[in-house]
């Protein structure tokens, strides 16, 4: 049997410029991660740590010493690691992050291997013999995946564990609607006589039905998605995935089961609120943050209306409630205050159209708000 831990999209080198005061804390989350999936994998007894390309975030402004971070915690794993370029760390040779990686494997006692070559690679893992067939990127988008290859070599599939490996776009489970990211078919992908295969590129993990309590068996297509997850488009808990492969001459049983590794979560949260009470909005946002850990990225937008009290210490409650977090962001541009018949004649002359018009409108308050806004800008 061979077990294989496999990663992907890990994205080292992002800078989180829009959390300034979180950046630092982000970037070392990553870091932490992958370290506690190589223990993880250790823990295990896997032979193989995969990763499925997007290891690094760009291909050019990549600190020395965050590869050498890298190098270092991938080091650490007892068996053999294979790395794959993915299509923000894609390979030519000419790149400076891979320039920059081969120096420090070359530099460090390691069994790290960077598939950077369209054949197959021998890998050891105990007993059984192994074969790679890497799918690897040379540029950042192609209207064309890298299969064709693998599709055309000649595998022995008696005897031998095959592993496709491959970093792309999978149609109806990635979104790629110009077509664009290496983009391949499951049935393409099954066609190929692997016996399992490790793809990179899609953030959230596939098939999202895996534990991490009990092995899930039937399924040949494994996507890990991102370790850690990366930002507030993105809603994974950051994962790795452990696969056992089987093999007795032809009869392979591939099992899985999922690690959570992620240890910061990003929230994009939309709230609507009415001012059923004096403390509707803080008992709709202490309802909505209720279960989210302090590590966290919140971004929370607020729409409707709320007593003139409560509008008026919004700012207040704010920071109460959400200073736990990491850092958060607040869109409240459409939260009002109530409008009330005392609101409308502190406002309006009392006898006025305006003021009567909205005073008919005061059991409608969809209408009566769009009536309020419309007439103070022509008042304006």
């Amino acid at each position: 049997m061979v077990k294989i831990f496999m990663t992907g999209d890990n994205h080292f080198g992002k800078k989180y410029d829009r959390y300034p005061e979180a950046k630092q804390v982000l970037i070392e989350s990553r870091f932490e991660a992958l370290d506690n999936m190589v223990r993880k994998a250790d823990e295990q007894g896997c032979n193989l740590f995969a990763v499925t390309g997007d290891l690094f975030d760009n291909i050019s402004t990549i600190k020395v010493a965050d590869v050498k971070k890298v190098v270092e915690i991938l080091a650490k794993f007892s068996g053999n690691v294979i790395v794959l370029p993915g299509n923000h760390d894609y390979y030519t040779g000419d790149e400076k992050v891979w320039k920059d990686f081969e120096k420090e494997v070359a530099s460090t006692e390691n069994n790290i291997l960077l598939l950077k070559e369209f054949k197959t690679y021998k890998v050891d893992a105990g007993e059984e013999e192994v074969v790679i067939y890497p799918a690897f990127c040379g540029s950042k988008h192609s209207k064309e995946n890298n299969l064709t290859w693998i599709k055309e070599a000649d595998i022995r599939t008696a005897g031998v564990i095959n592993i496709g490996i491959a970093h792309g776009a999978i149609k109806g489970v990635t979104p790629d609607m110009k077509e664009e990211y290496f983009l391949m078919t499951e049935a393409e992908l099954n066609s190929i006589p692997v016996d399992a295969w490790l793809i990179g590129h899609t953030h959230i993990s596939y098939p999202n039905v895996l534990s991490e309590d009990r092995e899930t068996t039937g399924y040949k297509i494994f996507n890990a998605g991102t370790h850690e997850q990366t930002d507030l488009h993105n809603n994974t808990e950051g994962c790795g995935f452990i696969l056992s492969i089987e093999k007795t001459g032809e009869s392979c049983k591939v099992s899985a089961r999922k690690y959570v590794s992620g240890i910061i979560r990003f929230y994009d949260l939309s709230l609507g609120v009415k001012p059923d009470s004096d403390t509707s909005l803080a008992d709709a946002m202490e309802a909505a943050i209720a279960g989210i850990g302090d590590n966290a990225v919140l971004k929370l937008t607020i729409c409707g209306s709320v007593k003139a009290s409560e509008y008026a210490s919004r700012n207040n409650l704010y920071r109460n409630l959400l200073s736990r977090f990491l850092t958060y962001e607040i869109d409240d541009s459409e939260l009002s205050e109530e409008i009330t018949i005392d609101k409308i004649r502190k406002e309006f002359a009392e006898t006025s159209f305006a003021a009567k018009l909205m005073e008919g409108l005061i059991d409608n308050p969809t209408e009566l708000q769009m009536t309020y806004e419309l007439l103070k800008s022509c008042r304006e």
